[in-house]
């Protein structure tokens, strides 16, 4: 019941503030415009659902979750409001992307040193087991780093970033209360009952973006369940059902492997072509998506649907070794990507083909479903 309790005040607590907050952004003239070409949505909708998301997490994990329970959450509250506020002040004026990353390492900082919640073991990979105290900080931070920017990166469509959120609290309040640990059990179920109520109100059409106060605050709270499950993996095994979770690295590769796999495509894509691995585009796996032709719901219900494979997958190869499951899942995801390019280039050509076969033959405007019908079939032919 208090775990209930718990999920139903982050969940009503952003229900009713949400809409407030809409109305105070269209008053004060506060909403993301879309003035630039890559951005998808084409009215002006406010972007301060993290205002609502980060209030009822925190309102919900101070007020409901004992102290003896979580005894550095203070710690992990305060790391996690400078996320905040630079999320905040990004979405209102703008930021630069130096003053970004260093609030980020800041934050990262005080979890890996002060709250001393960092990865300490890498079960064999690439060699090494216990981590020395500086590389096992220093690889902390980069890696709450990269899942903050990941989790920012990947909210560029209607749902996908909170649907995504929604799975990986869920999944890891799972496997917090396997593993015993009750506070942050409640905590992961704090950040899923407040991404639930945003959701309400983000599924198409949407009526408020979360903006980068809400989508750094998730990538924080991410990046942070998941060193705190390595770090638990690293002193004993965890039961998941039928599964026994030898090598966490696995698991936490599954849970975020869409805003991990998006991030690190878009990057190497850009450097490839000479270009800062910063500059935005419209390259992204819900771009893709959409540009075959589904929606803002498809789109996330299909990459919310991979998210959850991969993670089942991950928890049914743990018999190998650490290095055996991560080289799995990568390429797993390499060959799903492949298979989305060759249906992209195949779409393409249909698209523009000037020949008999182009959409031509449907309408004078083309029709996107009726392309993607004759794609399909010209896949099965060949």
């Amino acid at each position: 019941m208090h775990s209930l309790l718990i999920f139903l005040t982050s969940y009503l607590v952003v229900f009713f503030s949400i809409p407030p907050i809409i109305k105070v952004a269209y008053q004060k003239r506060l909403f993301d415009a879309p003035t630039e070409s890559r951005k998808i949505h084409k009215r002006i909708i406010p972007n301060f659902g993290g205002i609502a998301i980060f209030t009822a997490f925190l309102f919900s994990a101070s007020l409901l979750i004992p102290h003896g329970l979580l005894p550095k959450g203070n710690l992990l509250m305060c790391a996690g409001l400078v996320i905040f506020m630079t999320g905040l002040k990004d979405d209102i004026v703008g930021l630069s992307p130096a003053i970004k990353f260093a609030a980020q390492f800041f934050s990262a900082i005080i979890v890996a040193v002060i709250a001393d919640i960092r990865i300490e073991n890498l079960h064999g990979l690439i060699g090494y087991h216990e981590l020395h105290y500086y590389t096992s900080i220093g690889l902390t931070v980069f890696f709450m780093v990269g899942i903050m920017n990941a989790f920012n990166l990947i909210d560029g469509i209607d749902g996908l970033a909170g649907t995504l959120a929604l799975i990986c609290s869920l999944t890891f309040a799972f496997i917090f209360f396997k593993a015993q640990e009750i506070g942050w059990f409640y905590m992961s179920l704090s950040l899923a009952g407040a991404v639930l109520g945003f959701l309400y109100f983000n599924i198409t059409p949407a009526k408020i973006f979360m903006g980068d106060s809400g989508s750094l605050v998730i990538g924080f709270l991410a990046s942070i369940f998941s060193v705190k499950f390595l770090s638990l993996n690293a002193l004993h095994h965890i039961q998941i059902g039928e599964f026994t979770v030898q090598y966490g690295s696995g698991v936490v590769l599954a849970i975020l492997i869409i805003p991990v796999f998006d991030t690190l495509r878009v990057f190497t894509l850009r450097i490839l072509k000479n270009k800062s691995p910063f500059t935005a585009d419209s390259n992204h796996l819900h771009h893709r998506l959409l540009f075959l032709g589904l929606s803002h719901i498809q789109a996330t219900f299909i990459l919310a649907l991979c998210n959850v494979m991969f993670i089942v997958l991950a928890l049914s190869l743990q018999e190998l070794s650490v290095g055996q499951i991560l080289t799995v899942i990568t390429m797993v995801a390499l060959m799903a990507n492949g298979l989305l390019s060759l249906y992209i280039e195949r779409y393409k050509k249909l698209l523009f083909s000037p020949s008999s076969s182009s959409p031509a033959r449907f309408s004078s405007k083309p029709s996107v479903k009726n392309v993607a019908a004759d794609v399909m079939e010209k896949m099965f032919k060949n």
